[in-house]
């Protein structure tokens, strides 16, 4: 599936990834979102054809 993130209008297929490498977001702080709450960077990304 492929994603379009909202925030730099770039596509992507791994949502974390794009986060991780894109933005600089580190590992630790990407799982402990994702851990806390599932959906947290739902709303950041929308899905693509």
């Amino acid at each position: 599936m492929k994603y379009m993130c909202k925030t730099c209008k770039k596509p992507c297929n791994d949502i974390p990834e794009h986060i991780r490498k894109v933005h600089g977001f580190s590992e630790a702080h990407i799982k402990q979102d994702l851990k806390n709450k599932p959906d947290a960077y739902k709303n950041a990304f929308e899905i693509i054809k």
